[in-house]
């Protein structure tokens, strides 16, 4: 048989060009796996080689479509490199445009997944909407230099291969060949795309789904490319919700609530709850959003370095609630599921950046005799945050960077110190006779994790990095940045002890999210091989005047806390929301969206059981909290409560969905 066809101009070109992006983009997932390997553990070799097997096959994928646009320029006669120098040109600056375009989002990637341990997908975007504070974050938490100078060596060394490339190919003399030599040479070209664009012998092409074949979230994200992967999600639209669905499980959710009068026709879920407290001056509220705060940071539950002592007093002198969950790990979810008692469904953006659900009711409303603030650090215009504050609640004031006669420590503006002793200069300047209700936004537990001048004496501990991530944190800067938010937290206490209010406040602290931390030696098996780390957090309600302390190991959720405060504040009000008072609770369940362990889902937990339905519905997982191998799926084993648990999770999935539209004030 004769092979003269291989020698083709055009055929050799398209495959050069083909292998010369592959084992860029093959370079790439070897970069991404020594700079993350050590995210996972106990990883098979076996797991390992077949996340690299799955991943080439995307990139290879990849390959062949950015080859397409040189295929028309090697085959369309008007515009033929083979015969033309401005064509090559012309070739060279299409292909190479398309390589550096390729890199930079490679490495915008691997800063993605350093910063959420995410691959970038269309939740991503929402950064570009606050460009100036994406930038300074990256330019202050990455070696953006090194970066840069990184993409420029890539993309000439790129650009030299690439111009070897046609130089050995399409600029050499064409060689005689007879139609049966190009019949063949188009017909082994073309199999040798197709298989590459399908990746796979099987009957059905490869899928990013396929990348989803372990549970640990490291060893999925090495499968997956990050471009095709970023393209799949942009397929998804919007999920609206489903009113049939809401009318299914109407009188289960409706039952879970508590709802005054059932309506399955107009699908109420009011309840009207009236205060029997009565107090001489109605307490204040404060309430302290804890940046990055998972449940596992506290000394209280067995952190071995003791981050946290500050919060360990206020919890052994307060309500201590180890069971609480946030539904997202995610800042701007929490801070909306907190002002709304909805958790955020959206997909693609967080709901404080949806026009059409900026109009929602809020319970903190029916605090009416309050004066109310919130204060945040930095600027307000992150995530939306302005609009959903002033807008829904309209007589809250809002306090932000430029309010402030202090400087600004990073992105995030003014450190946490500094915002508390703001906060706390409000509160003490005010009429004591005035109640007012307060929330108090920090950051600096973030990247960049910065450290400032003033701190009020803190001092910076050196640690032995392996062990502190035994301890759960990834790094010395972060378990440094959680010490530091305790520190000032504990300054805010000593500030408000020595005024007025204080003998009058009910203090709220709770964290916004856990974080995607390494293993936790001191914590339960579910904390890591479920990733319920991230969704785990502290809530901590001290007020010496109001409330005796307690440990209350009901399972609740962050819809739960304004009701909760507004019971023990003695606030008669209107609750509309999937949130309930959570010392009136009985068997109480929380709801998580899990897109730390693969696949992505949604689900609820009791405690004892956690039931994950995957986001596209493909199926589900039942896990034993309380088992020494909580990743296992025990649902054979466990049918009738997988029903019950099932009927519940679809139940207040569609409901917060329909809440969300049909909130109104």
């Amino acid at each position: 048989m004769n092979f003269e066809f291989m020698r083709s101009r055009r055929l050799s070109y398209l495959l050069g060009s083909v292998i010369l992006s592959w084992l860029l983009f093959i370079l790439f997932r070897i970069v991404f796996y020594y700079t993350f390997s050590d995210a996972s553990f106990n990883v098979g070799s076996f797991d390992l080689a077949r996340a690299f097997w799955v991943g080439i096959r995307f990139d290879l994928r990849l390959s062949i479509l950015i080859s397409l646009p040189s295929m028309a320029l090697v085959i369309i006669p008007i515009v033929n490199m083979c015969r033309s120098n401005r064509a090559r040109t012309v070739g060279k600056w299409v292909y190479g445009m398309l390589i550096i375009g390729l890199v930079l989002f490679y490495i915008t990637d691997l800063v993605h997944y350093a910063y959420l341990q995410q691959r970038v997908d269309t939740t991503a975007v929402s950064f570009l909407e606050n460009p100036t504070i994406a930038i300074q974050m990256v330019w202050e938490s990455y070696p953006v230099v090194g970066f840069l100078l990184l993409l420029m060596l890539i993309c000439y060394s790129w650009v030299m291969f690439h111009s070897r490339l046609i130089a050995v190919t399409l600029e050499k003399s064409p060689k005689y060949r007879n139609i049966s030599n190009k019949v063949m040479g188009i017909i082994c070209g073309g199999l040798i795309y197709l298989f590459g664009f399908w990746g796979t012998f099987s009957q059905y092409r490869l899928l990013w789904s396929d990348a989803f074949f372990t549970q640990d979230p490291f060893v999925s994200a090495l499968a997956l490319n990050p471009v095709l992967y970023f393209y799949n999600t942009t397929t998804f639209s919007e999920v609206d919700f489903n009113e049939e669905r809401v009318r299914k499980y109407y009188p289960k959710i409706a039952s879970l609530l508590g709802v005054d009068d059932p309506d399955k026709e107009n699908l109420s879920f009011t309840r009207n709850i009236i205060s029997n407290k009565k107090y001489d001056r109605q307490p204040n509220i404060v309430i302290i959003f804890m940046e990055s705060v998972g449940l596992n940071r506290m000394g209280l539950v067995g952190n071995p370095y003791n981050p946290t002592p500050t919060l360990d007093r206020l919890s052994s002198n307060g309500l201590f609630f180890s069971k609480f969950y946030v539904p997202w790990v995610s800042t701007s979810r929490s801070v909306f599921t907190m002002v709304t008692g909805i958790p955020d469904l959206s997909r693609n953006k967080t709901s404080s950046r949806n026009p059409l659900i900026r109009d929602q009711y809020s319970i903190i409303s029916e605090f009416v005799n309050h004066d109310k603030y919130y204060l945040i650090g930095g600027s307000a215009s992150w995530a939306n945050i302005r609009s959903l504050i002033t807008y829904n609640l309209k007589d809250m004031k809002l306090i932000e960077l430029g309010d402030y006669d202090r400087p600004r420590v990073d992105v995030w503006g003014i450190s946490d110190l500094n915002l508390l002793r703001e906060a706390h200069n409000v509160f003490a300047e005010r009429d004591p006779k005035k109640p007012f209700f307060a929330v108090v936004q920090t950051a600096g537990n973030h990247r960049p994790y910065s450290i400032p001048d003033d701190n009020a004496g803190f001092e910076i501990k050196d640690k032995n990095e392996e062990n502190l991530r035994k301890a759960g944190f990834s790094s010395l800067n972060q378990y440094n940045a959680m010490r530091l938010l305790d520190h000032s937290i504990g300054k805010f206490f000593e500030m408000a002890r020595s005024v007025d209010y204080f003998e009058h406040t009910i203090f709220v602290l709770f964290g916004d999210h856990g974080n995607a931390d390494p293993k936790a030696d001191h914590m339960p098996a579910d904390d890591y091989a479920l990733r319920l780390r991230s969704y785990n957090v502290p809530l901590i309600i001290y007020s010496p005047g109001f409330i005796q302390q307690k440990h209350v190991k009901t399972v609740c959720g962050l819809p739960d806390l304004i009701p909760t405060i507004a019971s023990l504040s003695g606030v008669s009000y209107t609750n509309r929301t999937l949130g309930r008072d959570i010392l009136k609770i009985k068997d109480g369940i929380a709801f998580v969206v899990n897109k730390k362990i693969a696949p992505s889902s949604y689900g609820i937990l009791d405690g004892k059981n956690y039931l994950r339905i995957f986001r596209n519905e493909s199926g589900m997982e039942f896990h034993d909290l309380q088992s020494s191998d909580p990743a296992q799926d025990i649902k054979s084993e466990k049918e009738r409560e997988v029903i019950t648990f099932e009927e519940m999770t679809l139940g207040i999935y569609e409901t917060a969905k329909y809440m969300l539209y049909h909130n109104q004030k």
